[in-house]
């Protein structure tokens, strides 16, 4: 997804939200207290309520998100930012990217989506013919510049 499609389809919170909710819509809200399935929502409180406990729970509750006061529109500026790009980029860059004034949420948040990356990654193993299309090739334990 290029930016131009990104801010077109992100415009602000609320559609952060609403793609959010209908993505935790599909996945199954598991209440914490009874590990029931079936939920009320509560859009006045954007909380999701147990229909067998009454117990409540956020949409972030158990997810990267869970405890971040960072605005949804932040956390998908930062995933689409991080997933975009080939090099990584520093949480200063981040911070500044989103116009941050405080660097510890921006780094918090960028090591979550990282450690959210990594298990999602270990469950993929390549097979069959795989093709680098890289300017730095690895061989015999040498680098080489690819002659491509």
């Amino acid at each position: 997804m290029t930016m131009y499609e990104f801010t077109d389809k992100y415009k602000d919170e609320a559609s952060c939200k609403a793609v959010w909710k209908a993505y935790r819509d599909d996945q199954a809200v598991v209440c914490k207290k009874c590990k029931g399935h079936e939920h009320y929502w509560k859009s006045n409180k954007e909380q999701y309520k147990c229909k067998s406990s009454g117990f409540r729970t956020t949409s972030r509750s158990g997810t990267v998100m869970q405890g971040s006061k960072l605005s949804y529109l932040d956390w998908f500026r930062a995933i689409h930012l991080m997933t975009s790009m080939k090099k990584d980029r520093s949480a200063k860059e981040m911070q500044r990217q989103l116009g941050k004034k405080r660097y510890e949420p921006v780094w918090a948040m960028m090591h979550k989506i990282r450690a959210v990356m990594e298990l999602r990654e270990d469950e993929y193993q390549l097979s069959g013919a795989v093709e680098i299309n890289e300017d730095l090739c690895i061989g015999d334990g040498r680098e080489q510049r690819d002659s491509r």
